[in-house]
């Protein structure tokens, strides 16, 4: 993170259980505005969970959220993004008997406090973030008929509609191919450029290389590093918990 700059998210000590057992533990971290951030590590880590906890669907066993210096801890969701906190889910849920057009303007109706609009200009938005997702061609197309690609930019557009100043990515390569993560990076690049700060779960390391200033890797609930990506996947104690031999060796050939 940039020194100078105030943080914008920070998490301090944030800790949460289930039956007893600690899926998150004392995660602390902070995000500057702008800032690309990518979390990564080895399934059940707690990757999804922090971003729970972060967009008010998991309430905190311990620790505090801040967000742009005051806690948003115990909020519920509907609150935390009228603040300004925007998400997409590991398993996309489009609302089926709307076009794709209209998945997109539901973003802009329900979005943060200030990016809320009434429905012609929640469509004119809409039709902006369609075009930015690379789905403009297609807005008038019924969600049953796009791929699982086009699904996924439905998904990032509905959250980028509601005009959020932090977006919380939860995966939104998994699944694709090299042609299609191509096309996803593009896209998370134009949606950074419109000044959106993000934070993203991602298993596909060209990603984290490509798009991310800092990486911050969980294992089993804690923070096992963070810092620059080509730093952090250099790490010994990362190689040896998620990456594996085979990986380090094509990073350092």
């Amino acid at each position: 993170m940039n020194e100078a700059a105030a943080p914008q998210l920070e998490l301090h000590g944030v800790t949460k259980r289930f039956g007893g057992v600690a899926a998150v533990d004392s995660v602390t971290f902070q995000i500057a505005k702008g800032e690309i951030v990518g979390i990564i590590g080895p399934n059940g880590a707690g990757k999804t969970t922090l971003l729970n906890c972060i967009s008010g669907v998991h309430r905190l066993d311990g620790g505090d959220i801040k967000w742009e210096g005051v806690s948003i801890a115990g909020m519920p969701s509907y609150r935390i993004a009228k603040l300004g906190i925007g998400r997409t889910f590991q398993i996309v849920r489009p609302f089926g008997s709307m076009t794709v057009r209209e998945n997109a303007a539901v973003g802009a109706l329900f979005g943060n406090a200030s990016g809320r609009r009434a429905p012609r200009a929640a469509f004119e938005l809409a039709d902006q973030v369609l075009e930015l997702v690379g789905l403009k061609a297609k807005a008038s197309l019924p969600v049953s008929a796009l791929t699982i690609p086009d699904r996924k930019r439905l998904e990032v557009a509905r959250a980028v509609a509601a005009r959020p100043h932090l977006l919380l990515l939860d995966e939104v390569m998994a699944g694709l191919n090299n042609v299609e993560i191509d096309e996803a990076l593009d896209m998370v690049r134009a949606v950074h450029a419109t000044g959106v700060t993000v934070l993203l779960i991602e298993h596909v390391m060209r990603v984290i290389i490509g798009v991310c200033r800092r990486a911050i890797v969980l294992e089993s609930g804690h923070v096992l590093a963070q810092g620059e990506p080509e730093v952090v996947l250099r790490d010994e104690r990362v190689i040896q918990a998620y990456l594996g031999e085979r990986f380090a060796k094509r990073l350092k050939s």
